[in-house]
């Protein structure tokens, strides 16, 4: 069985073991007897990937977004939700084989803006490596990036109440990309480019997580388009699944619309530059 038919059987499993469990009936505790799914939430997520690339296997990574949510009946942007900023090292070990390790700060804001009770804005330090499994190949005609990707994150949080407690939690994250060109047989410039698969199911453990593990699910197809060999831009709408810490029976659903700008400068001596660092890699 080949790497991607194991992926999507993955990735199956997970989904019916997540979303087809239910719970007994206990009217002391309220619990429902089957599992309720949130109305969908409704936001917008503007990124952009920087990887400079220091020498022929080092790698600097600069990852930030802008995150807002619906409020108040205002769908998509009624509200500031996060600012995100990770920054790793990377270490290409092979073209089959790459580690990255480094460091991330989120600022949570206030989900209730205007409410006394909430801080308008906390913070959320972690730690986060990176287990990248790339492989290209070909499709009839065409050129293909398949890559298995396994990322782990500890992070302290807590609530935006006011006198929240900090909580720290482990996230497993495992993710499947199929990524194939559109109007062209290869990854160049001027080509358009579909992840025809781009899914990644987040896994959480720790102390408080008792009846939740499956923090996220996402699905998310996109097109992008390369501009360069060093830009390129992306789009698409993710759709989200996921279980509430201390309800488990409650799954978040979201549709974020997202929008990605990517950046490979490179940084060795003009006569060091071969291979050449490009975006589409």
């Amino acid at each position: 069985m080949c790497f991607l038919q194991r992926g999507l059987l993955f990735v199956a499993f997970a989904i019916l073991m997540f979303t087809n469990h239910s719970y007994a009936q206990d009217p002391e505790f309220n619990i429902p007897d089957g599992a309720r799914f949130e109305d969908p939430g409704t936001l917008v997520w503007l990124g952009t990937y920087t990887t400079i690339r220091l020498g022929d296997k080092l790698y600097y990574e600069a990852q930030h977004h802008y995150r807002r949510s619906n409020y108040d009946g205002t769908p998509w942007v009624g509200r500031m939700a996060q600012i995100y900023n990770r920054h790793a090292i990377t270490y290409k070990f092979s073209d089959r084989f790459i580690f990255t390790v480094g460091p991330v700060l989120r600022l949570n804001f206030t989900p209730e803006p205007g409410n006394e009770d909430f801080e308008e804005l906390t913070l959320e330090p972690r730690i986060w490596h990176e287990y990248s499994f790339p492989m290209k190949g070909k499709l009839g005609r065409k050129d293909f990036v398949l890559q298995h990707r396994i990322r782990i994150e500890h992070r302290w949080n807590r609530n935006n109440r006011i006198g929240a407690d900090w909580v720290y939690r482990d996230r497993w994250r495992y993710r499947l990309l199929f990524k194939i060109p559109i109007n062209g047989p290869t990854f160049k410039p001027g080509v358009f480019y579909a992840d025809v698969i781009n899914a990644e199911i987040i896994m959480q453990s720790g102390k408080v997580v008792t009846d939740a593990p499956l923090e996220d699910l996402r699905i998310y197809p996109s097109i992008g388009y390369i501009l360069s060999t060093k830009v390129a831009i992306s789009a698409g709408l993710m759709y989200t699944l996921g279980q509430r810490v201390g309800r488990g029976y409650d799954y978040r659903q979201r549709y974020v619309a997202r929008i990605n700008l990517w950046w490979t400068p490179d940084l060795r001596k003009f006569e060091n530059r071969i291979p050449e660092s490009r975006v589409f890699d």
